[in-house]
């Protein structure tokens, strides 16, 4: 091999090495969204069990772990849509 090609074979190799770092940079970013969402959904999930059980307090019953539960799942299942709804509207500029 003459040093051309040494030259070569070495940079298409680092190319190829940045490139699937890259990939995988983009797999990441692109994962982003997903994990906001879920962040945000156990937030309102969250907040949503701790004024239930606010509630129940005031009105002295007790707050059974099944209706928190019931509770939590609702309201995370109604963030995640709220927030893929509010994502597909258009910002205006």
């Amino acid at each position: 091999m003459r040093g051309s090609e040494k030259i070569y074979k070495a940079r298409s190799k680092s190319q190829f090495a940045r490139e699937r770092y890259g990939e995988r940079m983009r797999i990441l970013y692109e994962l982003s969204w997903l994990w906001e969402t879920l962040v945000i959904a156990l937030a309102a999930a969250a907040v949503c069990v701790v004024c239930a059980m606010l509630i129940c307090k005031t009105v002295k019953k007790n707050l059974s772990k099944k209706t928190a539960a019931v509770i939590g799942a609702a309201a995370f299942a109604g963030a995640v849509l709220a927030v893929i709804v509010i994502a597909r509207t258009p910002m205006p500029l």
